[in-house]
């Protein structure tokens, strides 16, 4: 019966040491994440529930390794040895993951991301510190086999020899003394104390809250086949009521007004939306991609078919139909389209002609507002400075030199000075002499946003936003990818301009007549998180990325094309397709919407080989404490100088004079120097969200507009100017005029509403993956709310005003304890936001889902 186990004699303790080693790791890690969010007082009341099922699987690999005979026993060793080894894997990415961003894994999300080949590259660059951490535990759990052996042997044994009479031999496969055998009264001794320990856990265990304490208690395996469970299904074809009714009061409601529709919300159903939409008056023939809810029976039966078809799909069942957005029922709208155009540009278009040919949008990459640009006393750049206390004043002059060259084309395209205090103007001549030098006349040079917040820390999500103009849905990775968008995105309705030209629109030379083209290029990977469809979803017509450049077939492809981090290749090796691009657009008479999406600031912060790496950061021995900061601002360096060479390249094609150029930070990114957990993830910190916006054209006046916006309002900003410089033709300039008035965010050319009639203009941040936790934001109030979408986060408040980089946070796993806390510590006023915040915010999830027509399950 035992010949199995006694080959391999060291086999059983090592296994049973495994199980017990990495699962009570997994779990003093999981609580050491989780001591600043919990109270000690309750922290040490439950800490041994916490450890409860940690104990159980160490029961039960102990039973499967000891306890069964013959062809049992095997079965049980090899189940064990199974759980160990997914304990091995699961546990070192817990410990590596940490050790790189701080946080926790999520398995989930951990998946998705293997299943694509660039995300399993970037799982793949944590592989060292995982690798160190399961080497070390599995050193201990050899180290520690034969003890763990002898405890559980000794303590089981004499619990079950003592419990109902049963005789639990043990079976010694170490060089261990031989037992003595044991007085009866230290078997139910042993027993005893066991049964009373069990039935005090299990009393304190049943006493506690669920929050956050079961998610604590969490232990692997379990939590890793938890995470895989599917969500029963849920489809929602009606707008839920609004839960700050009296905003939305009839009193309140709004009448058409010209080409703005009114503002009536729950005066009807939305899920009747569909069949009440009417089609305009220069509706087309045939409606192009991103325009459903125009799509009628009877003029384009074909779609309309399509779309029930997608309804049926997405709820089976026919449960639930196409949803569609209507802005007069959108409770949350603010407009400000009543306004009239900020001041200095309607003096500009006095002045001189501001023609917009081609718009250029260019996404840059984990582009913190507070190095677009580096400001000398800026937060950040005080903390660097601060962290050269013992340096010399010659010693710092030279680093602030330095500094004062990282993002000299950043000061530029914004018209913020970085406020260097430098001897000569002449020396920081010399230090930015390779740099662009921006031939606008003096004041002029576009608008400047400034307290603008990205729409969500996940790039694409945030691409969405801000091509589309829509709220991105909050659940994790790209579900955009699988549904239509369900507003026009920018390429639809240039899509529409050219269909309208060729329905009727004679010929002329002049460019409101030219047809447009809508083009995406980025050095980098189109196969992470699916972007290749996301791209034709949103309406691109061309799209060149990594896998598009990287053949012997490809144009400009030659030898030594290097790749500097998991994604792709360095910013330059799109450049003459960028040019391509433009001299094309030109030859063929084209109006261009192109869009770049700059990648060297994102991890691992990769340079080309031959650019030069300053240490902004104090260097202690090999490895410095601000190692990946300092890697950060190298990459924000070489990618001002990227910016550069674009803005060099637009003005050598003789374009710059009628190119409006959009940029736009995708999100930020948070290092340890702003908050305990590293990265985008999962992590809410301001630092992730806080992005720059800035609409640059040489014949509009500088100017700062201070909104606390998000990036849903480019879309609306862009044909709000398209519109008001006269660049588009009478039908265009019709059609943009309707349109414009169908989109959630407000436009920046005009004063930006903080609040209208008592309600807020809130800002929405989906957080990294997109199903977990949201930022809450609103223009009219100093205030943040982090609210989690599940029950493994804590709540999150903070006031901005006060703590402008969230550096003491208030944090509690119970709403309503949060509420009293910020009352006690922010006032009414703050305490009153932050539940309206919750429950707006909480609205605001239903309604995407609802929109973009989503079901779990």
């Amino acid at each position: 019966m035992r010949l199995f186990p006694c080959r391999f004699p060291g086999l059983r303790p090592f296994l049973l040491s495994v199980i017990v080693v990495f699962t009570f790791a997994s779990k003093i890690l999981h609580l050491f994440q989780h001591r600043r969010n919990v109270r000690s007082p309750s922290f040490l009341l439950y800490l041994p529930t916490f450890f409860l099922t940690d104990f159980l699987v160490s029961i039960f690999a102990w039973l499967a390794l000891s306890k069964l005979p013959g062809s049992w026993g095997i079965a049980g060793l090899a189940i064990v040895a199974f759980v160990g080894a997914v304990d091995i894997g699961a546990v070192s990415s817990q410990f590596g993951f940490f050790y790189v961003t701080g946080a926790e894994v999520r398995w989930n999300a951990a998946s998705t991301l293997a299943s694509d080949k660039a995300g399993f590259n970037l799982l793949l660059s944590g592989l060292m510190p995982v690798f160190a951490f399961g080497t070390l535990l599995f050193t201990l759990s050899w180290i520690l086999a034969p003890l763990i052996t002898f405890i559980l042997d000794s303590w089981l044994n004499a619990v079950g020899n003592a419990f109902a009479g049963l005789s639990f031999r043990s079976r010694q496969y170490l060089p261990l003394t031989n037992e003595p055998k044991e007085p009866r009264r230290r078997k139910y001794l042993a027993l005893s104390i066991t049964l009373i320990a069990l039935f005090i856990i299990l009393g304190i265990d049943i006493y506690r809250p669920q929050v956050p304490y079961d998610h604590i208690s969490g232990t692997v395996p379990f939590t890793l086949a938890a995470a895989f469970q599917n969500q029963n299904a849920t489809c929602l074809s009606d707008q839920q009521p609004f839960p700050l009714s009296d905003l939305v009061a009839p009193n309140l409601w709004e009448p058409e007004n010209g080409r703005y529709k009114g503002w009536k919300p729950g005066s009807q159903s939305s899920a009747a939306d569909l069949a009440t939409v009417m089609a305009p008056s220069w509706a087309p023939e045939s409606w192009p991609a991103g325009f459903g809810r125009w799509a009628r029976k009877g003029q384009n039966s074909t779609q309309e078919d399509a779309l029930l078809a997608m309804s049926d799909a997405v709820c089976p069942g026919g449960n639930s139909r196409y949803n569609i957005y209507n802005p007069t029922l959108d409770p949350m709208r603010i407009t400000n389209l009543d306004l009239d155009v900020l001041a200095p540009v309607q003096e500009a278009l006095k002045d001189h002609a501001v023609p917009i040919k081609h718009v250029f949008l260019i996404e840059m990459e984990s582009a913190r507002k507070d190095i677009f640009p580096l400001k000398a006393g800026s937060h950040l750049y005080q903390q660097i400075i601060d962290a050269h206390e013992s340096a010399s004043e010659e010693d710092l002059y030279e680093l602030n030199s330095r500094l004062a060259a990282m993002t000299p084309v950043a000061e530029q395209i914004t018209g913020e000075s970085g406020n260097f205090n430098l001897k000569s103007d002449e020396l920081r001549n010399n230090l930015t002499a390779d740099s662009w030098k921006d031939p606008s006349a003096p004041g002029m040079g576009g608008i400047n946003v400034i307290g603008a917040l990205t729409g969500s820390s996940l790039s694409f999500k945030s691409l969405v936003g801000s091509h589309c103009g829509v709220g991105p849905i909050p659940v994790d990775f790209m579900f955009e990818t699988e549904a239509e968008v369900y507003q026009p995105c920018i390429m639809h309705i240039l899509k529409l301009f050219n269909q309208l030209k060729n329905e009727g629109q004679k010929e002329a030379t002049d460019m409101r007549s030219q047809r447009w083209k809508s083009v995406f290029l980025q050095s980098v990977t189109g196969e992470f998180d699916n972007q290749v469809q996301l791209s034709l979803q949103i309406g691109f017509e061309e799209s060149i990325f990594k896998e598009n450049i990287s053949t012997a077939s490809a144009k400009h492809w030659h030898k030594g094309m290097k790749e500097i981090n998991y994604f792709g290749y360095e910013e330059p090796e799109i450049y003459p397709y960028l040019k391509d691009t433009i001299e094309d657009a030109k030859a063929n008479g084209e109006r261009l919407f192109l869009t770049h999406f700059t990648s060297t600031t994102h991890h691992p912060w990769g340079l080309p080989a031959g650019v030069e790496v300053e240490d902004y950061w104090p260097r202690n021995g090999f490895a410095s404490e601000h190692q990946p900061m300092n890697k950060y601002l190298n990459s924000v360096r070489y990618v001002d100088e990227w910016l550069g060479n674009v803005l060099e390249l637009i003005e050598e094609t003789g374009i710059a004079n009628e190119t409006l150029i959009v940029f736009v930070g995708d999100h930020g990114q948070a290092f340890e120097e702003d908050h305990h957990v590293t990265g985008t993830f999962e992590n809410g910190h301001i630092s992730n969200f806080r992005v720059p916006i800035v609409f640059r054209h040489p014949q509009l006046p500088r100017l700062d507009v201070h909104a606390n916006a998000t990036s849903i309002s480019i879309l609306p900003t862009i044909l709000d100017l398209l519109i008001t410089t006269n660049s588009l033709n009478d039908i265009d300039r019709d059609v943009a005029s309707d349109i414009i008035q169908e989109y959630e965010g407000q436009s920046l050319l005009r004063p930006y509403k903080n609040s209208h009639n008592g309600r807020q203009a809130w800002n929405m941040g989906i957080i990294n993956t997109g199903g977990t936790m949201l930022s809450v934001a609103s223009a009219a109030a100093p205030y943040r709310l982090v609210l989690p979408l599940t029950r493994d986060f804590t709540f999150v408040f903070s006031d901005l005003s006060k703590d402008p980089y969230e550096i003491d946070l208030v944090e509690d796993w119970d709403f309503y304890s949060l509420v009293h806390t910020v009352k006690r510590k922010h006032g009414h006023d703050a305490a009153h936001w932050l539940k309206d915040a919750e429950k707006v915010a909480r609205w605001w999830v239903n309604e995407r889902k609802r929109l973009w027509n989503y079901h779990e399950g």
